[in-house]
């Protein structure tokens, strides 16, 4: 059997390697971190990739979560708060597409995914952080930190946004700040959400913020904010960083954001990157996958507003949201 070199075990790596056991190569995930860790916060994931997971053997049946079923938005502007709108067309996916959407603890997803792949007998490497690799006609040979290397057919990358992988192959190249940092928690669902499994977005002036349940009792959330250079970790944040965050002006918003945020059990943040477009994705028998390839930062929003040219300042929010794949809105 071939055998195929993964770099990265978050949600591609494993996910790739139980796909190609599937068709008969032998693939090997090597992992920098020294185990599995609690990182991150949450996925929102559509219909299409639920139909990809469900292609993994036994792991849809044991799928964590919560199905969404409707989304709401909200205005907090102090001059007219109030709804701005509110939809069900999650609860048609299901019919139309053959799979709901669904939010899901991202650590929970990737336990199940590490759990199905070792099951299947895949071999997964921790504490290994990859700086070299080379190939010829013949394979790829991948070196780590540790002085240990292993030689393969082919070589995935799934190493995420500082891809060790994609400066390998294409040279070191800079991150670009977006100017928006993204600060999440995941807290307990607030009783008056509890029967209502929908996506809610809260529109400010200059901020916004989104929220989902995860689970029958814990709703994931982030708030996106246009402020300094903030690195993405993913790790949560101190006690005294969270304290600040639950007494900002955003946790004093209504129609369920402000309980959410001061209930928080855990609590992230990050700043939002982006790289230079990759006119190719691949270079010989060496390919990238997922944000190693193309970063694709959560949310990217603009929040304006112009209420002296329009009488109501609800009709002068104007939101954009970009995602350029659907995997996520909270990671």
């Amino acid at each position: 059997m071939a055998k195929v070199i993964i770099v990265g075990c978050g949600v591609a790596g494993p996910a790739l390697a139980i796909f190609l056991k599937q068709l008969g190569f032998n693939p090997v995930i090597y992992e920098r971190t020294k185990g599995f860790a609690d990182a991150g916060l949450s996925l929102l994931l559509q219909p299409n990739g639920l139909k990809v997971l469900s292609l993994l053997p036994g792991l849809f049946a044991a799928l964590p979560g919560k199905n969404i079923v409707s989304m709401s938005s909200y205005s907090t502007l102090e001059e007219d708060p109030g709804l701005l709108g509110k939809n069900d067309v999650p609860a048609d996916m299901p019919e139309a597409f053959g799979y709901p959407m669904r939010g899901v603890r991202r650590t929970e997803l990737i336990r199940l995914l590490i759990n199905t792949a070792e099951a299947q007998g895949i071999s997964i490497r921790w504490g290994h952080r990859l700086s070299n690799v080379e190939q010829n006609e013949a394979g790829v040979t991948a070196t780590f930190s540790n002085g240990f290397s292993d030689t393969g057919a082919f070589l995935v990358g799934c190493d995420g946004l500082h891809s060790a992988t994609r400066a390998a192959l294409f040279g070191e190249e800079p991150t670009t700040f977006l100017e928006l940092t993204q600060t999440g928690g995941i807290s307990p669902t607030p009783s008056d959400m509890l029967d209502h499994a929908y996506v809610i977005n809260w529109c400010g002036n200059g901020a916004h913020m989104m929220a989902y349940p995860i689970s029958d009792t814990h709703t994931s959330w982030a708030i996106t904010l246009r402020e300094g250079e903030g690195r993405e970790t993913w790790r949560a944040v101190d006690q005294h960083e969270a304290e600040t965050i639950k007494r900002s002006s955003i946790a004093q918003w209504g129609f369920g954001a402000s309980e959410l945020i001061k209930t928080a059990e855990k609590i992230v943040k990050f700043g939002l990157y982006d790289r230079p477009e990759l006119h190719s994705w691949h270079k010989g028998r060496i390919v990238l996958l997922g944000d190693a390839a193309h970063p694709t930062p959560p949310v990217c929003l603009r929040v304006n507003t112009r209420p002296s040219s329009i009488p109501h300042a609800k009709d002068s929010i104007l939101v954009k949201a970009q995602t350029r794949h659907s995997k996520t809105f909270i990671t």
